[in-house]
Formats: C-alpha cells, structure tokens, sequence
C-alpha cells in the first residue's frame, strides 16, 4: 500500500485519485481499510504541514488535505464496527474532527453545507469543463490575460457614427509573430514604445483599431499576441476607443482542432503556457488522453466551449462596419448579409441580420462545447476507443460550425473567400469582383464605402476595384513573407467636404496617401500558390 499510495505525499497529488481510492478501498478487508486510512491521515498532515500561506497554491492544497481526511473518514465509517465499543467508536471521531478544525474546514461548516452543490470539486469531476482549473480554482486567474472587453452585438459591431476626425486604423495577419505585432501597432501609434509586451501601454486614445484575423499559426508567439492584443483592448476601451479581433480562417481551423499550419514553436508556447498549468492545478495529464495526443493544450483552448471561448473568442467578430468602412478577414457578399438589422413589430427587440447575424452565429457556436462531457479521467479501454473519441470531437465541431466561419480554400465564405485580393497586388481576376464588392457594401451600411480585409498577402497595402477593396495583409510574420508591417489609417470625416481621408503608415514613419496606392497593370508576382 505504501509502494502504491506513495504519489500522494507529493505535493501535486491528485485528488480524484484520492476519491477513488477511497472508493474502491470499500472492497478491502477490514484491516487493509484501517491501514489505507491512517496512510490517508498521515499523507495530509505531512503535507499540511509543508503548506503555509506564503504558497501560491495554498488554498488549492488545503482542499487536497480536506478531502484527504474526508476520504479517511469515509474508510472509518464503512468500515465494520460490530467489534467496537460505541466509546471506542467516539473516540475515533475526535481527531479527525480537531484535524478539520484545524484547517478551518469545521469554522466554516454551514457555509460549505449551503454551497455543497456549487462546490463540487470540479478537480474530480471527470466530466467537467477544464477552464476552472485555469480560473477559479488557482491562485493566478491566467486566464484573464487574454480577457476582451465584452462586444454587444449590434452596436460594438455596427458604428456608422464617428466623431469627426477621429482616427480607425486596420492592421492585417500577424501569425504568432510577436515582433511583427508590436511593429504594427506602434506603427499605428497605438502601443507606447517605451512599454514591455508583456506591461503594454494603450497610447491611441480614442482611435479605433481592427485587427482582421490570423493571429494563430505559423508562428512561436500565439498566446503572447493574443495577451498583447486582449490587454491593449482593455486599456482602449476604458479611454474611449477600442481594439477590436476578427476571426481569420485560422482561427476556425484551430476551433475546428485542425492543426495542420502550426509551428512546433507555437505548440511548445501552448504546452508551458496553458498545458503545464492544467497538470498541475488537475494534479494529473490524464485529460490529455482525450485529444488522442492531437495538441491538447491548443485544442482544449480553442474549441467551442473551451477555455478561452467565453472570455475570448466569444468577443471576437466576423466582421464590423466601423465608420463607413466594413472590415472582414476575406471578404463579403451581398449573400452574406441579406436581412439587415431591424426591429420586431410585436415585441419592440432588435432582429439581428447582414453583419450582426454573422456574428451572432459565431458567437453562439463557439461558446457551446458541442461534443459534450469531457473525459478528464482519461478512462478508456483500448487506443481504438480514445482515437473514435477525438475523431468525433472533430468532426462535431466541424458539422455544426456556421457558415460565415466554415469552408476552405476556395470557399466563398467571409474568412475563406479571395475574389477581391487575388492575385496579389493585382485587380482581381474574377471579373464579377466590382459588382460582387459593389452590392456588398450596398448591404453592408447605407453609407459604407470601402472594404478592408486581410487573408492574402501583398507587397504593401494597396487598394483594388476602384478604392473599393483594401487589402492589408502584407506578410510580416516570419512565417510567411517577412514582409514589412504596414496600417491603414482613416480620418473619419477629415477631408474638406468631409470626405474619409485615407492613408498608409509605414515603420519609418511616413504616411502616404491612399491615392497613391491603386494597384498598377504591370506587377506579375502572385503569392497565392503559397497554399497558406
């Protein structure tokens, strides 16, 4: 016994395990049950007593006591008694009732009585979300690190109405390029260059930013842009301006648990950064079973329902009219968005179409973890079983994904689609692209005028169908181009007959005229056969 229970003087012990030991001990002949529940209380004072208040994990640690001495408890009372005398039976009951007091279990005795249902230990629920583990049940909330300020759809979406002159600015694909992303925004003049990515300071007062999509993949540096952004948007909204994310089709393939273009680089930051913290707050890699070794720790973060789905990913858009300008990761049909917003007669409520239907279905979709209960134990009988689970996983993400998030290459969905910006730095070669973009914008907003999207890379940023199509993603990201970052600014209403004035800033701090970048007739390069 000894040998076997040994893992539990540690200080990460499990305590699901220790549930089921105790369980399973109801089994045992009665003096193996006596040995196994003075091992039990022996094991909790020797880490109570290697606990104080200074550790990180003490309020943690403490409930893997209480539950230790509870499951010796439960060993004492299932054990039989017939051969006791009630005095004896008494006396039994008195040090693990001084124990508990003190740790402080028995003080808080009636508060634990009325929250016995809320507090089911989620640690030993094999079947519970795994996001508390990163949350509420540890000492450092890490996962707020990545929190966006909440977006209501409707409105965050849809903001025709500006101040006049005030400035929105649109940066393209980052791609895990943490150095790529900090040049963009100071470029933008949104990061104060003085501060640390990882103690960032917003310096774009009340400038609106849109980034289109594609942080993830190819990439070292996901969850580290993804901290950078999240704080920065915090810091904008509460100086009235905002930072807001698109999805990119690399975001649907990471909710999707595809991940065929992440960098080894990129899975290694997931592992440290979020698996690392799971094992030890779970006491167990075990949960990692259940994505049949498919890059737990990215795909457990990802999915719907995951953990970074209510915080995050749920605040992320599919597209937004902010001024009059539409922003998309690909691109936009009249399709897309026919039925725009409206108002029920009978009930008086917003009737979400066009943009803020797309949204809406992205959000719904990701918050729901639609393969249901998770196997946090990692209980299964053979490899066949734990690879059919995955596989489901999978595919029910992928079944039930909307429209405006799905596809491939070659879709026409809005994070897929390259009718307007393909072939790079060209006019597009669809010859229906100026009356597709044209109708599109049409339903986008009585007053929009241009649309600006990411997805395929280009030399420098540049404007196509006749000022109508913005394409911004210029391949910075190592791993892609190593292009130089280039940001879209437009002053709204800053013209003399209050037209937009539009330009483009580069690193070396110049800001060049929009006019200035209408693609020629004579560039021959095209970068689409990347297969990105």
């Amino acid at each position: 016994k000894r040998t076997t229970w040994s893992p539990l003087l540690e200080t990460r012990c499990s305590t699901h395990e220790i549930r089921r030991l105790a369980f399973s001990a109801s089994n045992y002949e009665h003096d193996e049950r006596l040995l196994l529940r003075h091992f039990l209380l022996s094991s909790a004072g020797l880490l109570y007593v290697s606990v104080n208040n200074t550790d990180p994990y003490f309020l943690l640690r403490r409930k893997v006591i209480i539950r230790l001495v509870k499951a010796a408890f439960f060993l004492r009372s299932s054990t039989s008694t017939s051969h006791q005398s009630p005095s004896h039976r008494r006396e039994k009951r008195r040090p693990i009732a001084i124990f508990l007091d003190i740790i402080g279990d028995e003080s808080n005795k009636e508060k634990d009585q009325s929250e016995q249902q809320e507090q089911q230990p989620l640690l030993l629920d094999p079947k519970a979300p795994l996001r508390p583990l990163l949350s509420d049940n540890s000492h450092e909330n890490h996962l707020s690190r990545y929190t966006l300020p909440p977006t209501s759809i409707g409105e965050d979406d849809y903001r025709p109405t500006l101040k006049k002159g005030q400035r929105v600015v649109a940066f393209g694909d980052v791609h895990g390029d943490i150095s790529a992303l900090r040049s963009f925004l100071i470029t933008a003049e949104l990061l104060d260059p003085e501060s640390s990515n990882d103690e960032p300071m917003w310096a774009g007062g009340d400038a609106i930013c849109v980034q289109t999509g594609d942080v993830l993949d190819r990439g070292d540096d996901e969850l580290a842009c993804f901290r950078l952004l999240a704080t920065l948007a915090r810091q904008a909204k509460k100086a009235g301006g905002a930072l807001l994310l698109l999805y990119g089709n690399h975001e649907s393939l990471n909710a999707a648990g595809l991940f065929q273009y992440a960098n080894p680089g990129g899975n290694t930051e997931f592992d440290k950064t979020i698996g690392a913290r799971i094992d030890y707050n779970y006491g167990s890699n075990r949960w990692r079973l259940q994505f049949a070794g498919n890059e737990p720790s990215r795909w457990a973060s990802f999915e719907p329902g995951g953990l970074l789905a209510e915080n995050m990913l749920g605040n992320m858009l599919v597209a937004c009219v902010v001024g009059r300008t539409v922003f998309v990761h690909a691109g936009l049909t009249s399709s897309h968005l026919r039925d725009g917003n409206s108002v029920d007669e009978e009930t008086g409520k917003k009737k979400y179409g066009g943009i803020s239907q797309l949204n809406e279905e992205a959000r719904e979709w990701i918050l729901k973890a639609h393969h249901g209960d998770n196997n946090n134990w990692g209980e299964y009988n053979t490899v066949e079983e734990v690879i059919a689970t995955a596989q489901n996983r999978a595919r029910v993400a992928s079944k039930t994904m909307p429209d405006c998030l799905g596809g491939g290459i070659g879709a026409s969905s809005p994070v897929w689609m390259r009718d307007y910006s393909q072939p790079n730095d060209k006019e597009p070669k669809n010859p229906k692209a100026n009356a597709m973009i044209a109708e599109a914008l049409k339903e986008s907003g009585p007053d929009v005028q241009r649309m600006v999207m990411g997805h395929t890379p280009q030399r420098n940023i540049n404007a196509a169908l006749q000022g109508k199509a913005w394409r911004i993603d210029v391949g910075a990201s190592k791993g892609v181009l190593g292009g130089t970052p280039e940001v879209l600014e437009i002053i709204h209403m800053g013209g003399e007959n209050d037209e937009d004035i539009v330009n483009i800033l580069t690193v070396d701090g110049e800001r060049i005229s929009g006019k200035e970048r209408s693609v020629p007739d004579d560039i021959i390069m095209d970068f689409f056969d990347m297969k990105r």
